[in-house]
């Protein structure tokens, strides 16, 4: 399997705070049957504003520590951006990063404050004309989606995407985002899956098999599949994702 998006790279955000750390949540991950690994740092100003640079002599750091550790995992990176007028300069400058250097950039949202449709579409706009694809995180974990779900349709155009987390169908972020990933997930409108993990005490990876089980209830296999594999697998190589729809 394929997680596009964690917070495991240490000491660069609100993630893993040591290499002991890191690699521990790595062995973890490779446990669980992940292969490869995109690390995907929060930038977000001004708090959170490391470089595509910074983060990668990180990268190659926790490369290296790997190897000694014997963890096989493919180790890729990205970020994940918090959704500013500024965003699409910064990709197209290559101050901030893509998903394992694609067209593809993962985006957050506020989790709690609606922005305007017509902000957030603007935001949007500019990102795209510089020919990037966004990739929405978590929209399960956005309260004014989970208040209505369908806002999904409304607030977004057809080609964004949309990546949940694993660890929202075992209520780890709230009843409300497990009840609004279980709607997402029955109308299809989820592309992929990942962890967003970020400490050893919040380690869902642990819990890989359990997060399987309740998924593999709402969703067929082909799916999962899909989510887990073949799309974020698209992501890495560059290419057009695969749609599923009712």
């Amino acid at each position: 399997m394929i997680d596009l998006h964690c917070h495991i790279l240490p000491k660069v955000d609100d993630g893993s705070q040591s290499m002991e750390e890191t690699i521990d949540l790595l062995k973890s991950a490779e446990k669980a049957g992940f292969s490869t690994i995109c690390f995907t740092p929060h930038y977000a100003e001004p708090g959170h504003i490391k470089t595509i640079k910074q983060n990668q002599q990180v990268l190659e750091e926790v490369q290296n520590k790997a190897k000694e550790e014997e963890i096989f995992i493919k180790m890729l990176l990205g970020n994940e951006i918090f959704i500013s007028e500024n965003m699409g300069d910064l990709l197209e400058n290559n101050e901030i990063a893509t998903l394992a250097n694609s067209h593809y950039a993962l985006i957050e949202l506020p989790m709690y404050q609606e922005l305007p449709q017509e902000v957030v579409k603007k935001l949007l706009d500019k990102v795209k004309q510089k020919g990037f694809q966004i990739v929405i995180a978590h929209p399960e974990r956005y309260q004014y989606l989970q208040k209505k779900p369908k806002k999904i349709e409304e607030y977004f155009e057809e080609d964004i995407i949309f990546q949940s987390n694993y660890a929202s169908i075992i209520g780890a972020y709230g009843k409300d985002a497990k009840k609004t990933l279980k709607k997402f997930l029955k109308d299809e409108k989820i592309h992929y899956l990942s962890s967003d993990v970020h400490h050893i005490n919040r380690c869902f990876y642990e819990k890989f098999d359990e997060i399987k089980k309740k998924l593999l209830k709402i969703i067929d296999q082909d799916y999962w599949e899909l989510m887990t594999e073949i799309n974020p697998g698209l992501i890495i190589e560059d290419k057009p994702i695969i749609r599923r729809k009712k």
